[in-house]
């Protein structure tokens, strides 16, 4: 019997109810294995949406039942399961199961406050259409706030396990930690089709879709030139992912085609409050020597961009033009149309959906990568024309 700890605020007893329950039946459910240590207090309160006081309490009712035990300075680990479910966890790490007509997403939920409607959301959908047409069902399996790639690794490793071991007919992941779990999904493929969308993980060959982003991205820059410029900046990230590696060589290739010097300006990894330290002082210097545009990598450092460029005393689009990517922050703070590039969710994820079905048909036939085009829609943050 749970028993509800006195020293929670009452708007807190629903929610420490609910983790109880959804702990139990993880472990009864052979999600947690036996053997098998408990997420941090962290990861779970992140998980499922509640502060860390709750989730301790619910491990301390788990502790009461006799299904975890803690040791002194390491997490709790998972002792005892109900013997029937205990048996079905087994036999599904030796065993497949016969796949169901359920497909999940492993992805972040998102749906910033910046947007209308969530990148996650159109590609929900794109997948749900395609699948439910033939009778299967899309199943969103949020991996919570993006962290570092440790974090991360853990939460994608918990839902691909959980996929593989409740019968899931296939999985679409969206993956963040692009350095890990390739065994993992290895394993998976051999039971299940994997699709992966946007970026892969390395050298793990699967059925992929993504959106062209070196075109888009080269367009981009040659809207600008056609515009005029001939001081076209690039702020990005330097991740080793697919996406972002593509735009800055679409990037480079355009400032080659109008010949015209490259000015690709880096800015911090992990979001927050680091220093663009590079972009403030390129964009400090006096008018004729700093960039008259800058091309972001996505829509959302574009927001950020035209902030500090306000804080430098310089105007969007009178002293620079702007361009984003993604299509998910369409107008910026001061009320001007931000020119970007619209990906085609929907089409990524019926695509995405289209292929398991056909791997579910063929499991042999060969692997296919899709790259969608890209929409290069212009508004008004790039409309100045500066010839130099």
């Amino acid at each position: 019997m749970t028993e509800t700890p006195k020293n929670l605020p009452i708007s807190a007893v629903r929610a420490y109810t609910m983790v109880v329950n959804v702990l139990r039946e993880r472990i009864n459910s052979g999600h947690y294995f036996v053997g098998e240590w408990l997420p941090t207090e962290r990861l779970l309160g992140e998980d499922l949406n509640v502060d860390r006081r709750v989730v301790r309490s619910a491990v301390n009712q788990l502790i009461r039942d006799g299904l975890v035990e803690r040791k002194p300075h390491c997490r709790p680990i998972v002792i005892r399961a109900k013997p029937e479910q205990q048996r079905l966890a087994e036999s599904t790490a030796t065993s497949p199961l016969s796949p169901s007509n359920f497909v999940a997403l492993i992805m972040w939920y998102g749906g910033g406050v910046l947007e209308q409607q969530s990148s996650q959301q159109r590609i929900f959908w794109g997948i749900n259409q395609a699948l439910s047409a033939v009778g299967y069902h899309a199943v969103f399996l949020d991996l919570g706030k993006v962290g570092t790639e440790e974090e991360n690794a853990e939460r994608e490793a918990n839902h691909l396990r959980y996929v593989m071991e409740r019968g899931f007919g296939g999985a679409i992941l969206y993956p963040y930690a692009y350095r890990s779990n390739y065994g993992l999904v290895k394993e998976i493929m051999q039971r299940i089709p994997v699709v992966m969308i946007d970026r892969r993980i390395a050298p793990l060959e699967t059925d992929f879709v993504a959106t062209a982003n070196y075109r888009a991205m080269y367009d981009t820059v040659m809207h600008l030139v056609d515009q005029g410029h001939r001081r076209i900046a690039y702020v990005t990230k330097c991740e080793q992912i697919e996406p972002v590696q593509d735009r800055i060589q679409g990037y480079i290739d355009a400032v080659h085609k109008a010949d015209i010097d490259e000015i690709i300006l880096p800015i911090p990894s992990q979001n927050g409050d680091s220093p663009w330290t590079v972009v403030d002082n390129i964009f400090s210097l006096p008018e004729g020597k700093r960039p008259t545009a800058a091309a972001v990598f996505n829509d959302y450092s574009a927001c950020d961009l035209l902030e500090r460029l306000k804080n430098l005393g310089l105007s969007v689009p009178g002293d620079v033009a702007l361009t984003g990517f993604d299509n998910i922050v369409p107008t910026l703070h001061n009320g001007l149309g931000l020119t970007t590039v619209a990906q085609p969710f929907e089409e990524i994820g019926k695509n995405a959906a289209e292929l398991i079905l056909r791997r579910l048909q063929d499991p042999s036939a060969p692997f296919t990568a899709l790259e969608l085009p890209g929409k290069l829609i212009v508004r008004e943050s790039s409309s100045a024309k500066i010839v130099s």
